[in-house]
């Protein structure tokens, strides 16, 4: 069955979709130019081929073509013969003003433009054109494809499924047809059917109310594959757009773009060698032509059979890949019978025949690939108000007391600095300051219940710097029971033991040191000292119930 009309009346389809898009150039479309008049039937056509961004879409194309001019001929300096030239002064004097009717003038300009188009292929008139364009040369559609968009020579999209599309053209191009689909959407289902069998008993397609009820249900059914063909359309016009380079209304646009890839493909080469036998599995290589097709450089591999209690050789012709045998017996080159040693070694000797050995190789190839790239669309956002923005911008950082300490990275090592806030701040408060200080080059910290920079911002801050507590000096605390604490007590913490012992990683197999409290330590303490420990590089480990460092600490801990 031919698909030549369907194909037609789905191009003009998409043709008067991308003609009301913006950006494209839709090439070898031809209007409807039927004429009821005088019964001739033009219908409208599109030869398949639109440009948009330097990408070219192409529908039902025969073929690759080469780029083309598009022509506009001067018809007055035309040569006619007698009977076009007296057939253009009769339709030239229908006109309304010699009694002939608006549509009859009409039909006789049609008439004209024909004849002037047949008068196009003379030899003389030929030369006398303009060129106003270029279609662009494309590619032939893929296998099993009936339409592609290509760029630079590269195909990136194809498909098929298009001519099911032709189902609907109607409910483009036809009045009638779009009312009833925009009463489908808007309506609903009984309201469709009961208005439907209204129509149908109107008209006087039916004098059985049940029969056009039945019929009304019938057609909503239809309408309802009707919209979901119709939805497909416009879903795969929208992919062609943004294929080529379009957005859709705030989503993400596609951007394609040609690049070299270097790519290894494994593959099977001969390598000769000087010495090899005849034997099972031996290659060899022919390198000159022998009777019987055999020609040079064809790849051969023996193989041994017995017979009346006797070996025999003969080999069989690799194929051009040189991953299997080729053992038809059609081409009498693929096989080669009775080997033996005297003719065949002297082949070997003469340069004739070589041996060789097949190895199995990665060879690099430079492949033109299209990759893909999403184009954010910018979100609209909202703008703030004058007010929120006069708040945003006056932070009162002067009217704030800032306190800057000194401390150590507990991952790294190095120097930080922390600031904390003296006043209790707000939520709001809070995120304003949070907002300047990430301005500056500070972060908040929720380990360190502080801002943290890694530079000293006393300056950025016009503050102070506080003095930080030395390891060996006692940090005082807010809670009484710390204040309240004895001499004796202070005395028992600063005469903890250590047990130091080597030790093995049980995943590495690197020599470790664990150290271990002589006593047993209160929460406090624990913490105290874990956080003395970090500073050297060392952590507490549950498996080894002490703390594993990397080095031998002795010496750190005899003087801390």
């Amino acid at each position: 069955m031919s698909t030549y009309y369907e194909y037609r009346d789905v191009k003009v389809m998409i043709a008067h979709k991308l003609m009301n898009m913006e950006g494209w150039k839709v090439y070898g479309y031809k209007e409807d130019r039927s004429d009821g008049m005088t019964d001739y039937y033009d219908p409208a056509n599109w030869g398949g081929v639109a440009e948009k961004n330097g990408y070219i879409l192409c529908v039902n194309v025969y073929g690759a073509k080469e780029p083309e001019e598009i022509r506009k001929y001067n018809y007055t300096g035309f040569s006619y013969d007698n009977s076009i030239t007296e057939k253009i002064k009769k339709l030239e004097a229908m006109t309304v003003e010699h009694g002939a009717s608006e549509q009859e003038e009409q039909s006789a300009k049609l008439s004209i433009e024909r004849l002037q188009k047949k008068a196009e292929e003379s030899a003389e008139n030929q030369n006398r054109y303009v060129v106003t364009g270029i279609i662009p040369g494309h590619m032939a559609n893929p296998p099993r494809s009936n339409w592609h968009i290509e760029k630079d020579g590269i195909i990136i999209a194809k498909g098929n499924g298009i001519l099911k599309y032709a189902k609907v053209d109607s409910y483009f191009n036809y009045s009638q047809y779009k009312k009833d689909y925009e009463n489908f959407k808007k309506q609903s289902k009984e309201e469709y059917i009961k208005n439907n069998v209204s129509d149908l008993m109107h008209h006087h397609y039916y004098t059985d109310i049940e029969k056009a009820t039945a019929s009304a249900e019938s057609h909503y059914n239809d309408m309802k594959d009707t919209a979901k063909l119709i939805e497909q359309f416009e879903a795969f016009i929208n992919k062609l757009d943004t294929t080529c380079g379009g957005l859709l209304e705030e989503g993400d646009g596609t951007v394609y773009e040609k690049v070299t890839v270097t790519e290894y493909k494994k593959e099977n080469k001969v390598f000769e060698t000087e010495s090899g036998e005849i034997k099972e599995g031996q290659c060899f290589i022919l390198k000159t032509g022998f009777n019987y097709g055999r020609s040079k450089g064809y790849v051969y591999r023996i193989h041994r059979t017995e017979y009346d209690g006797k070996e025999h050789f003969h080999a069989y012709k690799l194929n051009g890949k040189l991953t299997k045998e080729c053992t038809g017996r059609a081409n009498q080159a693929n096989y080669w019978s009775y080997i033996t040693d005297e003719i065949f070694l002297k082949w070997i000797e003469k340069g004739n025949i070589s041996w060789c050995e097949i190895k199995e190789v990665k060879t690099p190839y430079e492949v033109e690939k299209v990759i893909k790239k999403t184009i954010k669309a910018e979100k609209k956002t909202a703008q703030k108000t004058t007010t929120e923005a006069t708040e945003e911008t006056n932070i009162d950082i002067n009217g704030l007391t800032f306190e800057v300490s000194e401390d150590t990275d507990t991952r790294t090592n190095e120097k930080i600095y922390l600031v904390k806030v003296a006043e209790k701040l707000s939520r709001e408060d809070y995120i304003k300051v949070n907002k300047y200080i990430k301005s500056i080059g500070g972060y908040y910290s929720k380990f360190k219940h502080a801002f943290l920079f890694k530079e000293d911002p006393t300056t950025l801050l016009n503050c102070s710097k506080v003095e930080t507590v030395t390891e060996t000096e006692e940090k005082p605390t807010e809670t009484t029971e710390t204040a309240t604490e004895t001499p004796q007590q202070e005395e028992t913490k600063q005469s903890i033991n250590y047990n130091i012992t080597e030790d093995t990683h049980t995943k590495t197999g690197a020599k470790i040191w664990i150290v271990s409290p002589d006593t047993e330590l209160n929460k406090q303490d624990f913490a105290e000292i874990k956080r003395k420990f970090a500073t050297l590089q060392g952590f507490y480990s549950s498996f080894k119930h002490g703390f594993i460092f990397k080095y031998d600490p002795t010496d750190l801990l005899t003087t801390a």
